[in-house]
């Protein structure tokens, strides 16, 4: 998925300049709330902010911009909890990879629920442009992807898996998760507020990677 380095074209290097991002940010939010993704233009964010259209576009080139801007920030509280996230999955996996998968659904999914109750509509518009992981790589550089420690996690558990090669069955789960969210927030969002969508999710990944009963594994030759 692509994603620009940063939605900012410069950054703020005084509290006011701080100041005028964060009103620019609450007025698309305000206007999202109040009057709908319709009515959120670059002018009439700058008229609810206060600001001139000039200075918004000293720091943004568009609304899409914003809208990146804001979902970075509606998840910064979580870029603090990223890496004891990464070490509760890690040691989750050493255990039960059904359990594993299902912390790896459960926050996957919970990311964009956010995101989507929070922009509505316009995080319809533009969920396939957002890369969160992308953004969290740059704030923690040596954080793993999913697909760098999946794999010896899989490793793990080699004797009850149908897979071979867990590399590429890391990128599968990465990709199978990240493709089915976004698919359904094209074509049913609000299926993602539901737990049942969560344990389907889950259940998937599971018969992908797993041996069902009387089921040789790749290794026996059977």
């Amino acid at each position: 998925m692509a994603s620009n380095p940063s939605p900012l074209r410069r950054s703020p290097t005084q509290s006011r300049a701080a100041a005028t991002l964060t009103a620019i940010r609450e007025a698309a939010l305000r206007i999202l709330k109040n009057e709908g993704h319709a009515r959120l233009t670059t002018n009439r964010i700058a008229e609810v902010a206060g600001i001139s259209i000039g200075s918004l576009y000293q720091y943004y080139a568009d609304k899409h911009a914003i809208a990146a801007d804001i979902c970075n920030e509606l998840l910064t509280s979580e870029l603090d909890e990223i890496r004891r996230l990464d070490r509760q999955a890690i040691a989750l996996a050493k255990a039960s990879l059904d359990a594993t998968l299902g912390f790896f659904v459960d926050e996957q999914v919970a990311r964009h629920r956010r995101l989507y109750l929070q922009l509505q509509d316009f995080y319809l518009e533009i969920h396939w442009k957002y890369d969160f992981e992308a953004y969290s790589r740059r704030k923690y550089p040596n954080k793993p992807t999913t697909a760098e420690w999946l794999p010896s996690a899989l490793e793990a558990h080699r004797d009850a898996l149908r897979v071979q090669d867990f590399g590429l069955a890391a990128q599968m789960v990465a990709s199978t998760l990240e493709g089915t969210i976004h698919a359904t927030l094209d074509r049913n969002p609000e299926l993602i507020l539901s737990q049942a969508f969560v344990d389907e999710l889950h259940a998937m990944l599971v018969r992908y990677l797993k041996k069902m009963p009387g089921e040789a594994g790749p290794d026996t030759g059977k």
